[in-house]
């Protein structure tokens, strides 16, 4: 209560100090105890005064030190060198990254412009085979004709009337139109099937496998001893292979070599059989057909493909 007391009137006499001028209260006298605590006030605030400046000083020197740090890091080459060659590095990548995904674009054309150059490969070879098989057909024809008009020539030997002359001429006549008649025949068979196949050679490719692959088998049920048979079934095999359906590549490729065994595609059916044994990891069978396409067909690219395709298999151990 006294303590109270003293604060209270302390309050009044700070009060009084700052209303009354300074040579008043030099004149009045404070008392014993009122001077005692004053200094003991003093006293803490000065203790609380260093304690506050300790604790600055440790913080600025903290801060002092790290500057210090940040200064010798700034000042010193290496690192500065060092950070210098992480921004290159940074720059670098990105230029890799860039040039990793036009490259890939690249890759994904040229993959697709091969595989166009060598569908059309198929397509101009079987052009080329069906000129010739036209021009044999032509020539086949005049055989014909010139068998039934020798046939129809009076014999030198042995008199004959001017009438037999004439039966004679119009029996060749009728023989030549009746061998026009069954060349153009054939002919117009071959057209349709021509056209047949190349519209479900076109849809091949045009990348449209699924389709693709109905139109090949209506073909080859329309059309099954046509001339263009055994390519039609090849390409089916080839739809299989191309949109990863390796069992059912098997099979129609198998049909080649079973049902078109004269057919110039009879090499690449093996070859094609015996990358498709690969990727179902039948290495066995894999090997044993490509083997045997190098001892039938040496001379064939499909036989230096399968070679190759043999070295990597050894290299891998299978």
């Amino acid at each position: 209560m006294r303590r109270v007391l003293f604060k209270f009137c302390l309050s009044g006499l700070l009060l009084t100090l700052m209303a009354v001028p300074a040579s008043s209260v030099s004149a009045q006298a404070l008392t014993p105890d009122q001077l005692t605590l004053n200094v003991e006030r003093l006293s803490e605030s000065s203790k609380a005064s260093r304690e506050a400046i300790k604790n600055v000083q440790k913080e600025l020197k903290i801060i002092a030190d790290d500057m210090a740090r940040l200064d010798r890091l700034l000042d010193n080459p290496a690192m500065l060198e060092m950070l210098q060659r992480v921004d290159q590095l940074s720059d670098e990548i990105s230029q890799l990254t860039g040039a990793i995904e036009q490259q890939e674009h690249d890759i994904d054309g040229i993959k697709k412009r091969q595989r166009e150059l060598y569908l059309d490969v198929d397509r101009r070879l079987r052009e080329v085979e069906s000129r010739g098989a036209g021009q044999s057909a032509g020539v086949l024809t005049v055989p014909k004709a010139q068998t039934s008009t020798q046939s129809s020539l009076p014999d030198t030997t042995t008199s004959s009337s001017s009438s037999q002359t004439a039966s004679s001429s119009a029996a060749t006549g009728s023989l030549a139109t009746g061998a026009a008649t069954q060349t153009q025949a054939p002919s117009a068979t071959q057209a349709e099937e021509k056209k047949a196949y190349q519209a479900a050679f076109d849809t091949l490719k045009e990348g449209r496998y699924k389709q693709a692959k109905t139109e090949l088998k209506t073909f080859l049920g329309k059309y099954p001893n046509s001339s263009f048979a055994g390519n039609a079934q090849y390409w089916l095999g080839e739809a299989q292979y191309v949109t990863r359906n390796f069992s059912q590549g098997i099979i129609e490729f198998e049909k080649v070599l079973q049902l078109y065994s004269s057919s110039n595609k009879v090499p690449d059916a093996m070859l094609k059989l015996g990358y498709t044994h690969y990727e179902l990891k039948q290495f066995d069978q894999s090997k044993m057909i490509l083997q045997k396409l190098r001892e039938n067909h040496p001379d064939s690219t499909a036989a230096r493909l399968a070679a190759k395709r043999l070295d990597r298999i050894r290299k891998e151990g299978h």
